[in-house]
């Protein structure tokens, strides 16, 4: 019941930020109703939690108000954020993501990755345990969401980071070969990136409770939430783990963010001194470089620089 009472909490604050209310709630078979409110009009909002995980339903007809309440219940919160929003909250009462958590002790580990969507290089997991003391030190530094910041200070918060969290953070890099051969096993499977995705990040999590022991976890949530946890092994399996949209906002989510983004960026650097050539991030204007690499070091070589799942592959 954590992650309804969790899941409750971060809509409840969605709907405040959209100028909504709850203006009645009740318990359902294996869930919750709520009805919003928009001061005029309201629809409901079934919450279920079942084997599967969370599941919402917006009850009514088509409207603008339906249609603004499955916005945020689907992460997108049709409202300019206050001043600040886009950077990780520094914790005061609860931080983002455990706001009704039961019985929440102040000590957490984020997950995220880098790399899922760069042809060239890695995918890098990163887990980072902190307590309320570290993460507004890290807050306080400037540490938020690696996508936000340069390359340059992604680096140096990185360093920061890694001095203020000495011993409670993990980092996990798939080097390209090694990702296109597990790739392919998850596939032979019948499954896909987003299984490969929990699998590291369970994987990730898992080795950081193996140094460090915590109750609760906190996550981006890119795919079912039930994929992360059917991958938990013995240790996970005893954690809360918490997944959310823009799960960057919470600090130590950003601080694993900041640490797979620059993991990433160093392989990368490793990848260009070992081919003697410069591999550009992300998807764009790959194929003239992949097909330098293979006129240099052959096709075969491929695999042990790029993604080779990537449609962009078929192209070289």
């Amino acid at each position: 019941m954590e992650l309804l009472e969790a899941r409750l909490a971060v809509l409840s604050e969605r709907f405040a930020r959209a100028g909504l209310k709850i203006t009645a709630a009740k318990a359902i078979n294996y869930g919750r109703q709520l009805k919003v409110a928009d001061g005029e009009n309201a629809v409901t909002v079934n919450i279920y939690s079942g084997k599967k995980g969370i599941s919402i339903v917006v009850g009514g007809s088509q409207s603008p108000l339906k249609e603004t309440v499955t916005a945020i219940t689907q992460g997108q919160i049709p409202v300019v954020p206050a001043a600040g929003a886009d950077k990780p909250s520094a914790p005061s009462g609860r931080p983002p993501g455990f706001e009704a958590v039961r019985d929440f002790d102040h000590k957490w580990i984020g997950l995220d990755e880098s790399g899922k969507g760069d042809f060239f290089g890695p995918l890098v997991i990163a887990a980072v345990l902190v307590d309320d003391q570290s993460a507004a030190r890290l807050a306080a530094a400037g540490v938020k969401d690696s996508k936000a910041l340069s390359d340059e200070k992604n680096r140096t918060l990185a360093a920061r980071i890694r001095e203020e969290c000495s011993g409670k953070f993990v980092e996990l890099a798939w080097m390209p070969a090694e990702y296109n051969a597990t790739y392919s096993q998850f596939c032979n499977a019948g499954q896909n990136l987003n299984h490969l995705l929990a699998f590291s990040h369970a994987q990730a999590l898992e080795s950081l409770l193996t140094r460090e022991p915590a109750k609760f976890a906190l996550a981006d949530q890119f795919a079912h939430e039930r994929f992360i946890q059917a991958e938990l092994l013995e240790k996970g399996r005893t954690i809360t783990l918490v997944q959310m949209h823009k799960a960057e906002r919470n600090v130590a989510v950003a601080a694993a963010s900041i640490l797979a983004r620059d993991r990433f960026l160093a392989s990368m650097a490793v990848l260009a001194a070992r081919y003697g050539m410069s591999f550009p991030k992300g998807a764009v204007q790959v194929v003239p470089v992949a097909r330098e690499f293979a006129a240099r070091y052959g096709k075969d070589a491929l695999p042990q620089v790029c993604k080779v799942h990537f449609k962009t592959f078929e192209q070289i």
